[in-house]
């Protein structure tokens, strides 16, 4: 597998241009995230999530770079619901107490304006704790201050499994 990787790894730097190798460096960066931290999600590590917890209020940002570029060289809508998906559910999981977790079970994306500028930024506030679910607000800003998307989550509370020795 390492060769495959190393092989596959050279033929792309052979054409890269200065765009490829922002990409490359910025996947690379993410999977030595990955490696370095316990708690880093592929996801989290590969578009370079910064997290701040501040008053009850959840801000997760990444910067805007190609790897989350669409075809119009704006911000993918995926990456904004990705985005807001993560801000949201790492709230909903911090609120919980030791053995449960926080799962996704709905989340609405109103997109209100095009992610472009430097990063973006997932703003995530409890509307409601009871002791099935959570719903949580979110909202992703440009760091022009612009709005670029406003959504709203519920997520189911588990109990977690039990490791086994």
């Amino acid at each position: 597998m390492k060769e495959q990787v190393e092989n596959l790894f050279n033929e792309c730097l052979l054409g890269a241009s200065d765009e490829d190798l922002k990409i490359i460096k910025q996947l690379l960066e993410g999977v030595q995230r990955k490696q370095n931290k316990e708690n880093e999600s592929i996801i989290g590590g590969i578009f370079a999530m910064d997290r701040e917890m501040e008053a009850g209020n959840l801000e997760i940002s990444i910067p805007i770079s190609p790897v989350t570029h669409n075809s119009l060289e704006i911000v993918h809508g995926g990456v904004t619901a990705t985005l807001v998906d993560t801000a949201m559910g790492t709230l909903a999981n911090m609120m919980l107490p030791e053995g449960y977790g926080a799962v996704t079970t709905n989340l609405n994306v109103h997109y209100l304006a095009p992610g472009v500028g430097e990063r973006l930024s997932a703003h995530a506030t409890i509307v409601h704790q009871g002791s099935k679910t959570i719903v949580v607000d979110g909202k992703v800003v440009s760091s022009e201050g612009k709005i670029v998307a406003h959504s709203t989550g519920s997520f189911f509370i588990f109990k977690k499994q039990q490791e086994t020795v």
